[in-house]
């Protein structure tokens, strides 16, 4: 509010506030977003790793008990040499007495856990790379700051990032 002070006799001082600048709210909202992505992408690999250890280990196991390389291969998804390879690293389990279709829908379950975590990162990477390129399109941050907001060297932004089309966020 404009308002007349002791001092200011006869002048007027204006008391509101400046309008925002448009760039830096457009920054701000873009660190933010990448700020928020990066957590998501951290939480998502923290989850994928105890996963795919539980994953391992049922793959050992039905190896132990018997169950079929090829078999266990096509429902894994995985190659026979990558099935073997899992059942050599695990070479301290003991029989356990899970039939063979409960051990495959075990399998079966934590594969499709795995998938849908990989599609969820690759949702993530894929809008970090439209923040990442609209930041330096639009000129609002360096690459040093958005290496710094998106968890990535500089020089694998700047390659990233190369002639990427800048959306509207």
């Amino acid at each position: 509010m404009a308002g007349m002070h002791q001092g200011d006799i006869g002048y007027y001082r204006y008391g509101g506030t400046p309008k925002p600048d448009k760039a830096a709210l457009e920054a701000e909202k873009i660190r933010k977003l990448l700020k928020t992505n990066r957590q998501r992408l951290a939480f998502n690999a923290s989850s994928s790793r105890p996963l795919s250890a539980r994953l391992n280990q049922h793959i050992a196991q039905a190896l132990r008990d018997g169950m079929k390389l090829t078999r266990l291969a096509q429902a894994a998804g995985l190659s026979r040499w990558t099935v073997r390879t899992i059942g050599l690293t695990y070479d301290d389990l003991l029989p356990s007495s899970q039939p063979a279709e409960q051990q495959l829908a075990d399998i079966a379950g934590l594969k499709s856990e795995l998938a849908e975590l990989e599609e969820s990162r690759a949702a993530l990477e894929k809008r970090r790379l439209h923040l990442l390129a609209a930041a330096r399109r639009l000129g609002l941050m360096d690459d040093f700051e958005l290496a710094a907001l998106s968890g990535l060297q500089s020089e694998a932004i700047r390659k990233m990032t190369w002639g990427q089309q800048v959306q509207v966020l």
